[in-house]
């Protein structure tokens, strides 16, 4: 397996990850404020649908930013097109269930933050895996896969914790994954320009 042709097709997407950063560390952020400002003394269903909302729109946003990149690597016949395009997928049905399930509790809110962060961490090691002799990308890609799946599964069998504990991991982990597609978004980028 050639790891070169995905590798330059990543270097023409260093822009998607560069928003997709931005956008969790933008998420990352109001959930932080929000789960701290609304839920002072104990969240109540008003909260938790307001917490579904903007847990279902961004991950929303993330599957409607991965459709654009999928088109864009179809249309130029990229190597990973089929790769962004099952991400995508899953990042839109995610996003539109967690979107029309509005009575939303604790419980449910890890179960659904616990499965957005698995399947972020299996498409990061399938990334990964597709350039596996870079070794810079492969480490950024391997290191936040490998937490994605430790998180995904402490969200998962951990879901009896309290809801502003599960949102606020729940946004330092965002914090962490903007911070980590930054990064690779400016190494495609410089490697790009090299």
């Amino acid at each position: 397996m050639n790891p070169e042709p995905a590798l330059q097709n990543l270097r023409m997407f260093w822009w998607t990850f560069a928003v997709r950063g931005s956008l969790a560390i933008v998420f990352a952020v109001v959930l932080f404020l929000a789960s701290s400002f609304l839920g002072i003394f104990f969240f109540d269903p008003v909260t938790l649908v307001y917490m579904s909302l903007l847990l279902g729109s961004f991950v929303l946003g993330n599957g409607l930013l991965l459709a654009v990149a999928t088109g864009f690597a179809w249309e130029h016949q990229f190597h990973l097109w089929w790769l962004t395009l099952c991400e995508s997928c899953f990042e839109l049905l995610l996003g539109v269930y967690i979107g029309v399930s509005l009575l939303m509790t604790p419980r449910s809110l890890a179960f659904l933050a616990g499965l957005h962060a698995l399947g972020n961490g299996c498409f990061q090691i399938a990334l990964a895996i597709r350039v596996c002799r870079h070794s810079a990308i492969l480490f950024l890609l391997a290191l936040a896969g490998v937490i994605s799946l430790g998180v995904g599964v402490l969200f998962l069998t951990h879901f009896n914790q309290a809801a502003r504990a599960t949102t606020q991991a729940l946004s330092g982990f965002e914090l962490f994954c903007g911070v980590v597609w930054i990064g690779l978004a400016f190494r495609l980028w410089r490697s790009r320009t090299l």
